[in-house]
């Protein structure tokens, strides 16, 4: 039985992958530039691409705890790890009304590495990104509340809010595109920071999806960090001029890098050209991690003309 300070999730993380990986797909319609699952079938332009950036997600589901109704003074005897992430908040005057965590992964058994050092190379800016991904839900009602909630569903879909980014009404629309839906701001979005030896470690967040630490205590980002506002600057860096578009011969060159050897590689990478052979590579990452791989994929040329609305 857990603690009373526990409050826990009825969701699920495999729920939770299907449904945000759908969400995704959903999103990127009518973008210049498209957002494929590792499960999605290539067609004849995604394989002709020449401009590629992968995204590896680990999905988790959260936990809340309990705001301390007393300070939390020393360290007891065979007291719960929990306890240090409520003092930990509680000392920094972190929201904790309640706290949501996960805990990282164990290893599994035959696997070379943790699964959070495996996300953790994958986690190289501009040319990838890696994320662990959580709901800020506890309820799988809330959950699905916003899952089906507008503005998804609108007829229109350019009817979007006005930003201050542009003059230019369609951008404003893609650069929006994230920002408005109420289910990828229901998400927290963190990178793995730092290699680890064991598993008994765990992120810590608020309710808004911001000030997120790690414990042992450490405050890793003070800001937001919902999924939304990830896959806001990810939009932003594409369609904004003087960012660097990677191609997907840098992204294969990356992945060669993570794996053990050459004969691995060459196993994996199998398919026609190198957006087919990363997709491959994803299929193999999560059948052996767990890690699910998401691609943006684009045409240069195209982005480019969008890119010259803001020069």
């Amino acid at each position: 039985m857990s603690a009373s300070y526990v409050i826990e999730s009825d969701l699920s993380e495999k729920q939770i992958e299907a449904d945000v990986a759908k969400y995704f797909g959903w999103c990127a319609w009518g973008l210049p530039f498209d957002l494929r699952d590792v499960d999605e079938p290539l067609t004849g332009a995604d394989k002709l691409s020449n401009v590629t950036v992968p995204i590896y997600a680990q999905f988790k589901k959260s936990t809340g705890l309990r705001r301390p109704t007393a300070p939390l003074l020393s360290r007891r005897a065979n007291e719960s790890p929990l306890q240090d992430i409520r003092r930990f908040r509680a000392l920094h005057d972190l929201p904790n009304d309640p706290a949501l965590f996960f805990q990282l992964r164990k290893k599994a058994s035959g696997a070379s590495d943790l699964q959070h050092n495996v996300l953790l190379e994958h986690h190289k800016p501009p040319i990838s990104y890696a994320i662990y991904v959580a709901p800020l839900y506890l309820d799988y009602a809330e959950y699905c509340r916003d899952l089906f909630r507008h503005p998804r569903f609108r007829d229109d879909p350019w009817y979007w809010e006005k930003t201050e980014l542009l003059s230019d009404w369609r951008m404003r629309a893609w650069l929006s595109r994230f920002d408005l839906q109420p289910f990828l701001r229901g998400h927290v979005s963190i990178p793995p920071h730092c290699r680890v030896s064991d598993h008994h470690h765990h992120y810590a967040y608020s309710l808004r999806g911001d000030s997120i630490t790690w414990h042992s205590g450490e405050v890793v980002d003070p800001g937001s960090s919902r999924l939304s506002d990830f896959m806001s600057r990810r939009t932003r860096d594409l369609l904004s001029p003087g960012y660097e578009l990677p191609s997907p011969e840098q992204c294969i060159d990356l992945v060669r890098g993570n794996l053990a050897s050459a004969d691995l590689a060459g196993r994996i990478l199998e398919g026609d050209g190198p957006v087919a052979q990363l997709q491959a590579y994803g299929r193999w990452l999560w059948r052996e991690h767990g890690i699910r791989q998401l691609l943006l994929l684009g045409r240069r040329d195209d982005l480019e003309k969008v890119r010259s609305l803001r020069g």
